[in-house]
């Protein structure tokens, strides 16, 4: 079996999540290419039997490469075993977390109604303000009024990802 971890990122929280999902398609003995689609651009899928489709959450949105991606290759995924996942901030949020999921795995998955995918993950990213430009850290204030209330130091990154869920989460898509 050969599977292919298609992603986009801003920070490269989710460059992180890409790999360890691949390594543990490794350790099952899955041939796996992991593809940051900013970085290289992928003109065939037909050799992947599992193709797992990544990206990064800004205000909302998937990132453009992995959109594009979706986009040129919806009917050739409609015929593979094909999973998506987000990195965003509102995976952190007990209360956000059923919105996120609605808004960034289930309206994507409607956006592309002949893709279906077998599994959908929603997982937490990394904050890290010193990474973000002047506009964006006036628009995430409120996020980091949050993370000071909970006695988060926001002048040093904050890793809310969780690698068990990830890696439960790619171990039920083996099965």
């Amino acid at each position: 079996m050969k599977g292919l971890i298609a992603y986009g990122t801003r920070y490269n929280s989710t460059t992180d999540i890409a790999e360890k999902i691949g390594g543990i398609l490794a350790e099952a003995g899955i041939e796996t290419k992991i593809v940051n689609l900013g970085e290289e651009k992928i003109t065939d899928i037909s050799s992947y039997d599992l193709v797992i489709i990544g990206s990064g959450i800004r205000f909302g949105s998937w990132t453009k490469e992995s959109l594009m991606f979706l986009e040129r290759f919806e009917s050739e995924l409609s015929k593979k075993k094909t999973a998506l996942f987000v990195s965003c901030a509102d995976a952190r949020d007990p209360e956000k977390y059923e919105e996120a999921k609605e808004n960034y795995l289930q309206k994507i998955k409607e956006k592309y109604p002949s893709i279906k995918p077998c599994k959908l993950g929603l997982f937490g990213g990394v904050i890290d303000l010193k990474r973000y430009g002047f506009g964006i850290r006036q628009m995430v204030k409120v996020l980091i009024k949050d993370l000071k209330t909970q006695g988060i130091d926001t002048s040093k990154p904050y890793d809310f990802r969780n690698w068990k869920e990830i890696q439960d989460w790619t171990k039920d898509l083996l099965n």
